[in-house]
């Protein structure tokens, strides 16, 4: 059974072990320790890094009492040195905390228990028995946790069969003696994961987003140096956007909104004058003498060149219509005759250098290469004029 140093010290960095076992399989090495300082994963926490004898963790696995160090050399037997990633463990105290506080307060505030739990590499998250929460709840959450901080609870670690006497969140997962973590006065959890003395170390806990999950809803948050790191970001973005726009932090919201109204009204606009030219240009090609009319577009997308293409077909056009900025974009139609387009289909592509298909009449898809654009445009000739 390998003593679990994390469970009574999460603050401890280094210490040194006894190797009990070494086992190589899979080509990697399972070292068993008399004890250890590195948590594996378990309860959405994920498992520690750092290194024994300057070997590098690769995994951390539980079997039965023992904790399983893979590594992808043999340490050596006898003692060994142990050194934790002690930043990463950290963060995962401050967010792993953090859940048993955010989550005795949405007990307390919606009666809502929580379902799940995940440290994530950017974000933690719970999952709450509960359809939605409003913004004016989400304030009141994060007021409420903020204040539980602030008040710089005293956070302890025992053990106890007593589970009458305990007042836990939720039933243990197994009967017996179980491990407790208690934020005094707030909430205490059965939960064998690594945790702050106080939470004061929290520092700041922001909701971030939500998420609806089946008929609950997950609330994602930032504890500690994430939500300093998120607070960062934001306000470089915000600074940057002030300088743009020149006005009140409050105001840019609205002034942006308005922003991207008036540019889809413009985009808008400008489909429409975009179609009318081209209702024009398939006007002007119908009455020429050109069977094969060849046009070259320029910021227009696939969808006009179709319009374009299917115009002039039904006008006894055949077409072939290509862009080359910025989709690359090659669109072949036939207006008369028997001809069979897929015959050629394969060939044109090739020489275009790119891949299409399609049906008789129509043949669309990406060309690459214009290189070869006149082998293609005989080709057409010699096929269907």
């Amino acid at each position: 059974m390998t003593e679990k140093i994390y469970q009574s010290d999460s603050y401890c960095r280094e210490s040194t072990a006894l190797v009990t076992a070494s086992e190589f399989r899979e080509q990697k090495f399972l070292i068993r320790l008399d004890r250890t300082i590195f948590c594996p994963e378990g309860g959405g926490q994920p498992a520690d890094r750092g290194t024994i004898n300057g070997l590098p963790l690769l995994a951390l696995t539980s079997e039965n009492d023992d904790v399983i160090h893979v590594l992808d050399r043999d340490p050596g037997p006898g003692q060994v040195s142990l050194r934790l990633d002690f930043p990463r463990r950290y963060d995962h105290m401050q967010q792993h905390t953090a859940q048993h506080l955010l989550s005795q307060v949405v007990l307390n505030l919606f009666n809502a228990q929580t379902l799940s739990f995940a440290i994530g590499p950017e974000h933690s998250s719970i999952e709450i028995g509960r359809p939605a929460l409003s913004e004016e709840e989400i304030r009141t959450l994060e007021l409420e946790c903020a204040a539980a901080i602030f008040a710089a609870l005293p956070v302890r670690v025992f053990e106890s069969d007593e589970i009458a006497s305990l007042r836990l969140r939720k039933p243990p997962k197994r009967p017996g003696r179980i491990r407790v973590v208690e934020i005094t006065g707030l909430d205490q959890s059965a939960c064998g994961g690594t945790h702050l003395k106080n939470s004061a170390e929290i520092g700041l806990l922001k909701i971030i987003r939500t998420e609806r999950v089946r008929a609950n809803i997950r609330l994602y948050y930032a504890a500690g140096m994430r939500a300093l790191r998120d607070y960062q970001l934001k306000h470089e973005v915000t600074t940057r956007l002030q300088r743009v726009v020149t006005l009140p932090l409050e105001e840019i919201p609205a002034q942006v909104e308005a922003w991207l109204a008036e540019k889809d009204e413009l985009r808008r606009a400008l489909k429409k004058a975009q179609r009318r030219e081209l209702e024009n240009e398939i006007t002007a090609a119908a009455a020429g003498d050109a069977v094969l009319v060849i046009r070259e577009f320029t910021g227009v997308d696939s969808a006009e060149m179709r319009f374009f293409a299917l115009g002039l077909m039904k006008q006894g056009k055949h077409v072939l219509a290509y862009t080359q900025d910025p989709q690359k974009h090659v669109i072949i139609g036939r207006g008369r005759g028997d001809g069979d387009l897929r015959t050629i289909s394969a060939r044109l592509f090739a020489l275009l250098g790119g891949k299409g298909g399609g049906g008789k009449n129509l043949l669309e898809g990406r060309g690459t290469d214009f290189s070869r654009l006149d082998e293609a445009i005989a080709l057409l000739r010699a096929t269907l004029v």
